[in-house]
């Protein structure tokens, strides 16, 4: 009960833990191009999630959206908004992003990731093939994707690409 001398509430603690889980994410996205600056900005959220899958259980809960948090979304709006594209498809843009990253964060491969492919190559290997041919056919490849720790950047490239054709053809505020 002594931490609640410091805090007001419930809420307020777990901001602040946030807030300081949050000094851990490079906000100083090297120089290069947008996609380059964001996708090292993205790369470093999700090692922080990877090392505190806490604040993954937390967010199931409650949105995250004290002051040091929100400076992620500052810095990826700016990054995104100095590329060209409008406010609202660089808040459209980023959501997208960070839903990707916190999705796969906590259901991409992790430390078990060896022993979740086995038990889906399993799996997999006991369908009925008449019923399921495209995946009995594909059971080597769909298991190796439970454990491919390249997945994340290999999905990541491709959003950011999808991004990219936004500014490519023009149409920047869809």
């Amino acid at each position: 009960m002594t931490v609640y001398g410091y805090f007001r509430s419930k809420d307020e603690l777990l901001d602040a833990v946030i807030d300081a889980g949050a000094e851990r994410i490079a906000l100083e996205p090297p120089a290069g191009s947008w996609k380059a600056q964001l996708r090292e900005l993205l790369l470093s959220l999700r090692g922080t999630l990877v090392k505190h899958p806490g604040v993954i259980e937390l967010r199931f809960k409650r949105p995250i959206v004290s002051p040091g948090a929100l400076e992620l979304t500052e810095a990826a709006m700016q990054i995104l908004r100095e590329a060209g594209f409008s406010s609202r498809t660089a808040a459209r843009a980023y959501r997208i992003l960070f839903i990707y990253t916190f999705g796969f964060s906590a259901f991409g491969p992790g430390e078990q990731s060896r022993a979740d492919s086995e038990r889906t190559e399993a799996a997999i290997g006991a369908l009925p093939p008449d019923r399921y041919p495209a995946l009995s056919a594909a059971a080597d490849e769909a298991a190796a994707a439970m454990a491919d720790q390249t997945l994340f950047e290999f999905g990541l490239n491709l959003l950011l690409d999808s991004v990219e054709s936004l500014q490519a053809d023009g149409s920047r505020d869809r």
